[in-house]
């Protein structure tokens, strides 16, 4: 019985308080020009993808997706979004610039739903470089950007060069 004590108490409080501990003491890598560690890109995306997941929980979809739909979230995905999360028909560009590092929606398909990425997009992401961009935009245009993010490894041809023309 004792020892289920101290395997209790070593579970919930010493090990929670020595990951304070680092944290406090300055013992982590915080540095951006270095990739962060895997348990600390497991602990942040995970929360980050709960969140998320818990905040746009019973968001309705207000935008039927059609290829009009599309190019217009791609119009608005050309404009503000390229320059972070990759631009279409460019190669792939590992990001330096933001810890952590921006998706690079392009080449690597979201794994958030439309109702999800509205949120993101409207609320942004705390702590990391995703502002706020409800703010910015319309509903529709929110909605509009959602649906081409979700799709955008997966355009149709038409849209991808309708997006691209000027």
């Amino acid at each position: 019985m004792r020892n289920l004590f101290l395997g209790v108490v070593t579970a919930f409080v010493l090990l929670p308080m020595g990951m304070l501990g680092c944290f406090v003491l300055g013992l982590t890598e915080i540095r951006s020009d270095l990739k962060p560690s895997t348990w600390e890109s497991l602990i942040m995306g995970s929360a980050v993808r709960a969140s998320v997941r818990r905040r746009a929980a019973g968001i309705a979809n207000a935008a039927t997706v059609n290829n009009k739909t599309l190019v217009a979230g791609g119009k608005l995905y050309v404009a503000g979004c390229a320059g972070c999360h990759g631009e279409l028909g460019k190669p792939f560009r590992e990001d330096h610039d933001h810890f952590p590092p921006a998706p690079q929606l392009t080449y690597v398909p979201t794994q958030y739903s439309e109702p999800e990425l509205y949120w993101i997009v409207k609320h942004g992401v705390r702590m990391t470089a995703m502002s706020t961009y409800g703010p910015f935009y319309s509903e529709q245009q929110l909605w509009e950007l959602s649906a081409f993010i979700h799709q955008i490894t997966n355009l149709p041809p038409d849209v991808r060069v309708a997006v691209l023309s000027k």
